[in-house]
């Protein structure tokens, strides 16, 4: 049986942070064929921490404002059984940092026009966040203020997505803060952040512009010095080596961006990250790059094979254990109805053993009374017989033929695998009601399906999860 957490089926822990663990998890409600959600669940220990409970809740009421496909999305939050947790989506990828590092390791970089694509996306998220307003209009000035490579996740199907508004600023957050100190990502801090400064969503700009700058460049602009010091130091007071001179064939265009979003001085700086981006898309329409180049999914999934493998295949067996459980989540029920069948057939063996009774006795009859009153029994054993087949009537069966496009589609009826795959044909009981399921790698079906003599071929097209 899957755990049962709140009103969630937890199917498989992915994940343990500092402070938290992520589950796999279904609503109890939820539709057998959707996709998982996660669930963040604070550790224990961390519980009975009012600071960390309030940070980590701060995440839920900012995000629960905030509803964009370049966010990802909160759908619950609250506390059971002592621990706190939040509902969220689940984004079936990698997070930047871990794609920038395995491309690092090939002594390569990202390609430009999917370094472009990752950071219109981030910003037009972001700007959605530093617009977002109340209930009753009024803007709620949220501040991200740990913008990171860790913090941009990109699904195995190109969808891009910030994650972790924890520690951000919001108008009804600031009062829980108090006097935290400098929180955030050192290496990707602001300098009204290592300052102790008031900060704004310019603070976010200079963030992604250090994202930025290090995708170009193949090459950390603060996260390899010695220290946090040393690394706050050099954001308050050195000076940025020029994109250029790193990247002399870089566009001169891209090359502005670039430094006018990593202005130490935020008046300075881009104003907002939609202008940040719209400055981006005409770099990016202005460059010709070639048709076939790799996609965003592609490119991913190339890096990380193993790990895409093993999570669809974590995916697909949670899928199916969710079924399961579906099926058998009242075994009370079933055991009743297991218990009237067996009731039927024995009733139906004592009609049957009384009809050979009643014949052996017409058989004497027969024989006594001679030929007219053998007939009017045998017309009484035909009726006694004929009672019999009302009873227990015999099963009649339909060769279905089954279909799927692709082909190759694992088969469940009623949430049993049937061993087959498609195309093949199936026998299924005439008039009965099933449920039936295709699987095939990341692609799934799902239909109801009643056998009769009119209905008997199956045509499924199979979609992405």
């Amino acid at each position: 049986m899957l755990e049962r957490f709140d009103n969630y089926q937890l199917l498989s822990k992915i994940a343990t942070g500092g402070m938290a663990e992520i589950f796999l998890a279904k609503h109890v409600n939820s539709p057998v064929n959707s996709m998982p959600i996660a669930i963040k669940k604070v550790l224990k220990q961390y519980s009975s921490n009012p600071t960390l409970v309030k940070m980590f809740l701060a995440e839920a009421r900012i995000i629960c404002n905030i509803s964009h496909e370049n966010i990802v999305k909160i759908y619950d939050f609250g506390k059971f059984e002592d621990q706190y947790f939040i509902a969220m989506e689940y984004v079936f990828g990698q997070n930047l940092g871990a794609i920038l590092s395995k491309v690092a390791e090939r002594d390569q970089i990202m390609p430009l026009n999917l370094t472009i694509e990752i950071i219109s996306a981030v910003l037009c998220g972001l700007d959605h966040a530093h617009n977002a307003q109340d209930r009753n209009g009024n803007f709620l000035n949220i501040v991200h203020l740990d913008m990171n490579p860790n913090n941009i996740l990109i699904s195995y199907e190109g969808k891009i997505k910030v994650v972790d508004f924890g520690i951000a600023n919001a108008n009804y957050t600031k009062k829980l803060k108090g006097d935290a100190g400098i929180q955030g990502t050192y290496a990707y801090l602001s300098p009204e952040q290592c300052g102790g400064h008031a900060v704004d969503r310019r603070s976010d700009i200079f963030s992604v512009g250090i994202i930025l700058y290090e995708m170009l460049t193949g090459k950390p602009l603060y996260k390899n010095l010695d220290n946090d010091m040393a690394i706050m130091n050099s954001i308050l007071y050195d000076e940025i080596e020029p994109i250029n001179e790193l990247m002399p064939d870089i566009d001169p265009n891209l090359a502005k961006i670039v430094m006018k979003a990593l202005e130490k001085n935020p008046n300075r700086r881009y104003a907002s990250a939609m202008d940040m981006r719209e400055d981006l898309q005409l770099v990016y329409n202005s460059l010709e790059f070639d048709p076939n180049s790799e996609m965003l999914p592609a490119f991913v999934k190339k890096l990380f094979p193993a790990h895409f493998i093993k999570m669809t295949k974590i995916i697909e067996q949670a899928q199916t254990e969710y079924l399961m459980d579906e099926l058998f989540n009242n075994i009370g029920e079933l055991e009743d109805l297991d218990l009237e069948e067996k009731k039927k057939t024995e009733e139906a063996a004592r009609l049957k053993e009384e009809a050979e009774r009643k014949r052996e006795k017409k058989k004497a009859f027969y024989s006594r009374f001679g030929l007219v009153s053998g007939i009017v029994a045998g017309l009484a054993v035909i009726a006694l017989i004929l009672k019999f087949l009302f009873v227990d009537p015999d099963v009649e069966v339909d060769m279905v033929t089954v279909f799927s496009s692709p082909g190759g589609a694992q088969i469940f009826v009623d949430g049993e695998d049937t061993g087959k795959v498609t195309p093949t044909s199936l026998q299924l009981e005439h008039g009965k009601k099933y449920i039936i399921d295709f699987i095939k790698d990341n692609m799934i079906g799902t239909l109801e399906f009643t056998p009769s003599s009119e209905n008997r071929q199956i045509n499924m097209q199979l979609k992405p999860r």
